[in-house]
């Protein structure tokens, strides 16, 4: 739900919604159709053991597309579609990179910033130059979790509204179970995906969740459990979400966040991935 203390600008976001999801419709399937695979790992991080154990890789452009925990119980779909997604609200212009899905194409090459044995910094700049987003992914051991900060430079000498997405087509432990099929639902602050392990003794019980971590600097937050795999139009994230939770569908989870940016302002985004 919006904040109550949200800025004017963000309660218009309300009633603008609607009309940039509906411009950004065909583009957004012309894009997919020329979309190219941008889902190789460059960066592997791991932890832990058993129980413990975390690993997940980051792709050169800014994706997840394995994440592994516990030990042997992949999380992350096969298909590799995991990423992030801009909408400039007005006038409505989508901006995407969903790994193997594909990306919209208007973005400009990403600069890999710092590298650590533990985390790696990754920015990248929309090809008309009004949007760069930082992101830096950090292993936490101790959760143990990947902690994820996006964060959303409005590049321009005028204020605009943005829709700052992550999405993540999560199999819970299809290595294992071979199957794609989960149960999904989302709070005000996240979005889950799992397995039941009842009736108990069953040993597939496992599931993944994306959680906003701290106080956003984003006016409006909120998670949602999809009904397709498939990613959202930035523009219209919380299309194919639903109200309820979901069970048995091979679904998908987003994190969306939206307010007004001033000129050369950045906002903040922080989150993690866990297991379940």
């Amino acid at each position: 739900m919006l904040s109550k203390t949200a800025p004017f600008g963000i309660v218009l976001f309300v009633v603008f919604f609607s009309l940039a999801a509906q411009s950004q419709q065909t583009k957004y399937g012309q894009e997919q159709a020329n979309a190219t695979s941008t889902a190789p790992c460059a960066f592997e991080f791991s932890s832990g053991t058993n129980n413990t154990s975390f690993r997940f890789c980051v792709t050169a452009t800014g994706n997840i597309p394995e994440i592994e925990t516990p030990q042997g119980r992949a999380q992350m779909s096969f298909d590799r579609h995991e990423g992030y997604g801009i909408c400039n609200e007005s006038p409505a212009v989508a901006y995407y990179d969903y790994g193997q899905f594909g990306d919209s194409g208007n973005w400009g090459a990403a600069t890999v910033l710092s590298q650590t044995a533990q985390s790696v910094k990754i920015a990248r700049t929309t090809a008309d130059g009004i949007w760069t987003l930082t992101q830096t992914f950090t292993l936490i051991p101790a959760t143990p979790s990947v902690k994820v900060v996006m964060a959303l430079k409005n590049n321009t000498a005028v204020s605009r509204v943005a829709y700052l997405v992550r999405h993540a087509d999560i199999d819970a432990d299809w290595n294992n179970t071979g199957e794609v099929l989960n149960n999904f639902t989302a709070t005000t602050g996240g979005a889950f995906a799992w397995n039941t392990s009842i009736p108990f003794g069953l040993n597939s019980g496992f599931g993944l969740a994306l959680e906003n971590l701290g106080q956003p600097q984003f006016g409006y937050l909120q998670g949602f459990a999809r009904t397709t795999y498939q990613p959202p139009n930035p523009c219209d994230f919380a299309g194919d979400s639903s109200g309820s939770v979901l069970t048995n569908v091979d679904g998908s989870v987003a994190l969306a966040y939206v307010q007004s940016i001033g000129a050369r302002k950045t906002k903040t985004a922080t989150m993690i991935y866990r297991g379940m």
